[in-house]
Formats: C-alpha cells, structure tokens, sequence
C-alpha cells in the first residue's frame, strides 16, 4: 500500500471516529504532540488537549458528525474538503463546510490546519 493509501484510509478512520468515538479519533488518529489549527481561531497542542476540547464539543453539540465529500492525497499530505452537519440552537439542521489539511508522520495526523466559517460552526456563532 503507498503512503498516500494508506494516508487516505487514516482520514477515513478519522472520520468514522470523530462521529461515533472523538476520544479514539484523536488517540487513534493523531500524534502524542500534533498541533490542530482551527485557522483564526484556536491552536491545539497535543492530544491531551485535543482530547478535552473534543469532549467540551461533543457536550455543547451531540449530534454533530462531519462527511468528506472530497479528499486529495500527494506524499505526506491529505487535503479533505468536508461538511459538519448539527442542529442549530433553533433546531434546524445546519451545514458547515470545511476544508482540513492534513500532514502525516509515521501513518498518523501530525498537523492538522483546519478552515472553516467561524460564523457557522457549534457554539462559536
């Protein structure tokens, strides 16, 4: 299998975690000292860290799951280009798109920088 197979099946892993099990996600997916970018927003270093905001999201927003329409793999990269689908403080359904990319070290996610619209993302609106 070439890295970028192996790479794209890690996003798909990482995908299915963060909608049933966002605590694997990031053990089973990241490195101990990745660094995750929400760009503009936030910087995460290290799992430990990833790990207790993720529990804080899921708490604020339950439902939230993420779909990967499309995904790009050269080398140690992946760019994931993805929608975050929750229900909105008024009940509706809500789509947020965004876009991740990702590098890889030694099969896992070291850097993730992630773009999306602050303004439609849980609990940041």
């Amino acid at each position: 299998m070439s890295q970028e197979e192996q790479n794209l099946q890690t996003v798909q892993n990482w995908m299915n975690l963060y909608n049933t099990d966002p605590t694997r996600m990031v053990t089973d997916c990241y490195t101990p000292d990745c660094v995750v970018e929400c760009m503009g927003l936030l910087t995460i270093n290290g799992r430990d860290e990833f790990i207790k905001i993720e529990e804080d999201v899921l708490a604020a927003v339950p439902d939230r799951t993420f779909r990967i329409d499309h995904s790009h793999a050269v080398g140690d990269k992946v760019i994931a280009e993805a929608v975050l689908t929750f229900t909105g403080s008024a009940g509706e359904k809500v789509d947020s798109h965004f876009c991740a990319v990702l590098t890889f070290k030694d099969g896992k996610i070291a850097t993730d920088r992630t773009y999306l619209d602050q303004t439609n993302w849980p609990g940041l609106a």
